[in-house]
């Protein structure tokens, strides 16, 4: 008997722990201040690539131009290849911070990828774009997520 009230205490205090710092906040939970929707979009773009491509008749061009939305982590991709425009979504992660896109030359000829920088300002490679046999070809290299753990004191 002694036992098991000595049990049922100590499962009581293990269950009613207090999990908040000292500002009244939850420890171990991120708190997201970046907004979901902007409150000014850009207009001119924010991220872009261009690459002449060869040709003797035309001055045409390969280009990649990423634009802001209203939506904070999502953008508009258009895609120029000679005389055929294209456009796409991507959406950047929330990790914290306001997302910066940049857009770099691809391995290949006419080719490029759209990424990110992480809060280490590190870049994330997220999708390539490309011409392959005279076709514009738009594919994820990686994917990413965030989530959220709630650590135990």
């Amino acid at each position: 008997m002694k036992y098991c009230s000595l049990f049922l205490l100590l499962t009581l205090f293990a269950c009613n722990q207090n999990t908040k710092n000292k500002d009244g906040q939850e420890s171990g939970i991120v708190n997201d201040t970046i907004p979901a929707e902007r409150k000014v979009v850009e207009n001119s773009a924010v991220a872009s690539y261009t690459e002449k491509v060869k040709d003797p008749l035309n001055d045409w061009r390969f280009s990649v131009d990423v634009y802001e939305t209203k939506s904070t982590f999502n953008f508009l991709v258009k895609i120029k290849y000679k005389e055929l425009d294209a456009e796409d979504n991507i959406k950047i992660p929330n990790f914290g911070i306001m997302p910066k896109v940049e857009v770099r030359k691809g391995k290949e000829e006419l080719s490029c990828i759209i990424g990110f920088l992480d809060k280490s300002g590190e870049f994330k490679e997220y999708k390539l774009v490309q011409v392959k046999n005279q076709e514009l070809k738009i594919s994820t290299i990686k994917h990413y997520a965030r989530t959220l753990y709630k650590v135990k004191k």
